[in-house]
């Protein structure tokens, strides 16, 4: 299994030291065309004869995002190191030892149409232990709120952020019309109101508007001005 993503062309390896637990990111030749002709800005048909090297150069820096992506949720992981994460297969966790367990996990996609391969090696002890950390900060965390008065729960509540958004219109559009949006496209706000805001908070049920208010300047930087306080149905909530 460890061998068959080591032979793979467009396979990225990442040090042990950055990243303990994803050892690797791999693209298959579909996703490696794919990556190459969005840089290039051509057509993936005229690069379908390009060399396995010229492809992975130019696969390099998304599969590096991806892994950032990856890695800033995973415990001790580097993901914003200003150093080169890449490396060799020897200096990955494990180093590929006849005794070193891997997880191999293959995400299929569709690109114009076509089946597309991305892989990630984990290594299996990292995520033993990720899961069991997991497990066990669960269980405190639900023992702590047991344990929290209802004060203390509300207090705890008020104190947690939550994302704000000033809304100026909003429209219904279906998943077919969304997924044929270009750049240049013009979307008509019918109801927008310039000096209408509506102030939403994202909440566990969604987003949920709170307020109105007018964009305007404050301290030379944009601001929303208040016209209503915050919803009574939102403040008793929290309460």
């Amino acid at each position: 299994m460890a061998a068959g993503i080591a032979d793979n062309p467009f396979t990225m390896f990442f040090a042990s030291d950055v990243s303990p637990g994803l050892c690797a990111v791999a693209f298959d030749a579909a996703c490696a065309v794919r990556c190459a002709a969005i840089r290039l800005r051509q057509d993936p048909s005229s690069l379908e004869d390009a060399s396995p090297l010229f492809l992975k150069l130019l696969s390099e820096q998304p599969t590096i995002a991806l892994w950032q992506r990856l890695a800033e949720g995973l415990t001790g992981h580097d993901a914003r190191s200003r150093d080169d994460p890449q490396s060799d297969a020897a200096a990955i966790a494990g180093g590929f030892a006849d005794a070193s367990r891997y997880l191999k996990v293959e995400l299929t996609l569709t690109l114009d149409g076509q089946p597309a391969v991305v892989t990630c090696l984990f290594e299996v002890d990292y995520l033993q232990t990720y899961a069991r950390n997991d497990v066990r900060r669960s269980a405190d965390l639900k023992a702590q709120a047991c344990s929290q008065s209802p004060k203390s729960l509300s207090d705890s509540v008020k104190a947690s952020a939550i994302s704000l958004d000033a809304v100026l219109d909003r429209m219904m559009l279906t998943i077919g019309q969304c997924s044929r949006l270009e750049i240049g496209d013009v979307l008509p706000l019918a109801s927008a109101d310039a000096g209408r805001l509506s102030l939403c908070a994202e909440t566990i049920h969604g987003s949920v508007d709170i307020g109105t208010g007018e964009l305007g300047v404050w301290k030379r930087q944009r601001a929303v001005k208040l016209h209503t306080p915050v919803s009574e149905s939102f403040a008793r909530a929290i309460r």
